[in-house]
């Protein structure tokens, strides 16, 4: 998790597929696409605590 930042805005690639996780249309799931231009490609990062544990919270830029 040292590599996230809270606030942080990324976007993620499959190095497999060549494709990066885009939010879907209706903002409810997820895809991957060739475009990386896109404002469905980034993502906010969120670091949450909860207890004794770290979370990593992606949300869409675009919604």
């Amino acid at each position: 998790m040292e590599q996230f930042h809270h606030g942080q805005h990324v976007r993620l690639r499959s190095r497999v597929h060549a494709t990066y996780l885009h939010a879907d249309e209706d903002g409810h799931g997820v895809s991957l696409h060739h475009r990386r231009a896109s404002m469905n490609a980034a993502w906010a990062v969120h670091l949450h605590q909860f207890q004794n544990a770290q979370y990593l919270l992606l949300h869409s830029a675009a919604y």
